[in-house]
């Protein structure tokens, strides 16, 4: 199979992590298929830049579980340490945010209690005791002077986690950490490579990434009789096994679910531009990936930096607090704290909607019967109250449903990822608009959002919602649909009460509104890409983070400025104005711009001339 271009190297060796057997319906093909090749290197070469801060969450972690398993420190020693940590703990990777270095002394004590129990668990039913194993398992084939019909000579299937043995070899365990509870649900054919590696791996040296590996293969010698996979919550020390079998089960288990996943993987083509395309080696030549320079006029950072994504929802995270932003966002720290009432009632309104739009053929929501309060609360767990705000809010997307009338030849895309690059700040941009859909050769993009509150008519309306600003800059740049004249951006703005939910429209094809999509997207996002330390911001928006427990100038403004009793906004809701400049008339010449809420009885259905579907 022909390299693709943009990349360098050999191609005869597959290293494979059971990551690599996960389905993943949002991967592009041939980066797996690349990724999956160690030897084939980016071309030009891409030189490696160190982080400001730690960007792996378990790497302080697996420090710190080393010196309790293998260095023989006690917990509170290894707590001891990360407290006094200041920069890279105990030399290793990058400097460690102080909150992350808190999660990790929690997260140390809470795995040391879950593998303390879970040992004593294992003794009572008579499995012999497991010691940590310092070099991980590896399964190597031997290679050949022969290509297979893929071009490859060796393959080698590695693990990740912590690997633990019985002295005499009969019991191999490996531990999988999560961040916030123990994982019931990993896919079969993750499981199956995982069991493969255990059975039939042996304890392999480190070596470096690129480094050729041995020609001899690995394990089979002495086959466990056991292995075992569990999966421990970080945030609350549960366990679950998910995984007891034996050497022929597991090779089993690999020849019916991994090994197809893994070929699927290996042999895979086509693009998907997305998330993906952060860490693609073939970047430079992937002609897939829409360019987009100076989308927002924004200037590089004085730290070089390793190729990054941003959103929309990055830029308002940041805005509010880069320590929330590095925290959450970046490294998936989790307390355990559930979402407020208006995130919940959100989220179930958009996965409502999101159902009914993916439907095929596509029919308008006026069409459909109101759905009743019993069958909300059953299909979305919410409570009284709010499924009754559900309800009414539903009920208001009927009259404004962009799919009402919609020709059966017109496209619907259901969240829809749309990424672009910026070639001078090594930016992959990602948004996922709600819905994206065409009507008579134009597009337009929906974002939905709900509320108890009315929409703030002296708030900027691209700087309330930046993912508006960045649709615009997104069809101005041509990364969807080739003339933005043609194109709107909608924001559907939805309340309980009749009457009360309003759309709005931003035409992308007019100066001043592209003027005003830059101003907004250049102050939120040079801030984030010039920051190192990731410093707290503390507001209101601290009783609902997620990495809080850790964080000190966070738990302190909790503590001093209690949750005051008004309504619950989330996430989906009404979001936190930010200062910016006045704002730009959005559709000058337009009689149907923000501010005019198109209602069912108001004559002729202006399609041509507004895109409103009402």
């Amino acid at each position: 199979m022909q390299n693709p271009s943009g990349v360098a190297g050999h191609d005869w060796l597959i290293r494979a992590s059971p990551r690599m057997a996960r389905p993943d319906a949002a991967a592009c093909p041939t980066h797996r298929r690349i990724a999956m090749r160690p030897l084939l290197v980016a071309e030009p070469p891409v030189p490696f830049r160190p982080a400001p801060r730690e960007e792996f969450p378990f790497g302080p972690l697996f420090t710190a579980l080393d010196l309790w398993e293998h260095k023989d420190w006690s917990v509170e020693r290894v707590r001891e340490e990360l407290r006094s940590t200041r920069g890279p703990f105990r030399g290793w990777g990058a400097p460690v945010h102080p909150a992350h270095l808190a999660w990790t002394a929690h997260a140390l004590e809470a795995y040391a209690t879950a593998r303390t129990r879970e040992q004593a668990a294992a003794a009572e039913a008579g499995l012999p005791p497991t010691a940590p194993v310092e070099q991980p398992w590896t399964w190597r084939t031997r290679r050949t002077d022969t290509p297979d019909p893929r071009g490859v000579r060796q393959y080698e299937h590695t693990l990740w986690g912590r690997m633990y043995a019985s002295a005499d070899g009969t019991v191999r365990d490996l531990w999988l950490p999560s961040m916030g509870r123990a994982k019931t649900g990993r896919p079969d054919a993750e499981l199956a490579a995982v069991a493969q590696v255990m059975a039939y791996g042996a304890p392999t040296p480190r070596r470096k990434a690129r480094a050729e590996p041995p020609s001899d293969a690995t394990g089979g010698a002495h086959l466990p009789g056991l292995v075992r996979v569990f999966d421990v919550g970080c945030a609350d020390s549960s366990v679950e096994r998910l995984l007891a079998e034996g050497p022929a089960e597991a090779r089993q288990r690999f020849t019916d679910a991994a090994a197809p996943a893994f070929l699927t993987a290996a042999t895979g083509t086509g693009t998907q531009p997305g998330e993906s395309c952060v860490d693609c080696k073939a970047i430079a030549g992937c002609t897939d990936l829409e360019r987009t320079p100076r989308l927002w006029d924004g200037r590089p950072p004085a730290l070089v930096r390793r190729r990054r994504s941003v959103s929309a929802w990055d830029l308002r995270l940041h805005a509010e607090c880069p320590a929330q932003y590095h925290l959450v966002r970046r490294l998936h720290l989790n307390d355990l704290s559930t979402e407020n009432r208006g995130a919940q009632r959100g989220r179930a309104v958009d996965a409502w909607l999101d159902a009914q739009h993916a439907e095929r053929p596509v029919r308008g929501c006026r069409d459909r019967d109101a759905p009743d309060l019993a069958t909300i609360r059953a299909r979305t767990g919410l409570d009284d109250a709010s499924a009754r705000e559900a309800a009414g809010m539903l009920a208001e997307h009927r009259l404004l449903c962009p799919l009402n009338g919609l020709g059966t030849d017109e496209q619907v895309l259901v969240q829809h990822r749309v990424s672009a690059y910026v070639p001078e700040l090594d930016v992959v941009v990602l948004a996922v608009p709600d819905l994206v859909y065409t009507y008579r050769g134009r597009w337009i993009w929906r974002e939905t959002k709900t509320s108890v509150r009315p929409l703030w008519e002296g708030r900027p309306l691209l700087h309330t919602y930046p993912q508006l600003a960045l649709g615009v800059l997104l069809f101005h740049a041509g990364a969807l649909g080739d003339d933005p004249r043609r194109s709107w951006v909608e924001l559907e703005h939805l309340r309980e009460g009749h009457g009360e939910s309003r759309l709005e429209r931003i035409d992308p094809g007019h100066v001043a509104n592209v003027d005003e999509a830059r101003t907004v997207i250049a102050e939120l996002a040079q801030p984030l890409l010039d920051d190192t330390t990731y410093e707290p911001r503390t507001g209101r928006h601290c009783h609902g983070c997620q990495a809080r427990t850790w964080c000190r100038p966070g738990i302190a403004y909790v503590t001093d400025h209690p949750r005051p009793g008004s309504p619950d906004v989330g996430t989906s809701g009404e979001e936190t104005p930010l200062p910016m400049p006045e704002q730009r008339q959005l559709t000058p010449d337009h009689p149907s711009g923000p501010g005019a809420t198109p209602t069912p009885d108001a004559g002729p259905t202006p399609r041509e001339e507004t895109s409103s579907h009402d």
